[in-house]
C-alpha cells in the first residue's frame, strides 16, 4: 500500500491519501485488499464485474512468488 502526504507550499500536511498497489501478471491486472482479497481490474483501472476461473488461478500462481518477485510484477511504485 502507497501512501502520499498532500502539502500546502509551506510543507504542512493538508491530506493523506492510500492507494493499493497494482500489479500486473500474466496478461491480468489486479490490487489486493487487505480484507477483500485480490480485485481484477480493467485496462482503465476501474474494477471489473467478473474475475473467473482463469483469473483466480494466475492470482494464485501470482501469490506463490517471493515477495522480490511480486515486486517486480508491481506497476504503480
Amino acid at each position: 500500500m502507497a501512501t502520499i502526504h498532500l502539502t500546502n507550499p509551506d510543507g504542512s500536511i493538508y491530506g493523506i491519501m492510500t492507494v493499493l498497489d497494482v500489479y500486473q501478471y500474466k496478461l491480468f491486472m489486479f490490487k489486493v485488499h487487505p480484507y477483500l482479497g485480490p480485485i481484477k481490474l480493467k485496462s482503465d483501472c476501474n474494477e471489473a464485474s467478473r474475475m473467473g476461473r482463469k483469473f483466480y488461478k494466475v492470482y494464485d500462481e501470482w501469490n506463490k512468488l517471493t515477495p522480490e518477485e511480486k515486486r517486480k510484477t508491481q506497476i504503480n511504485e
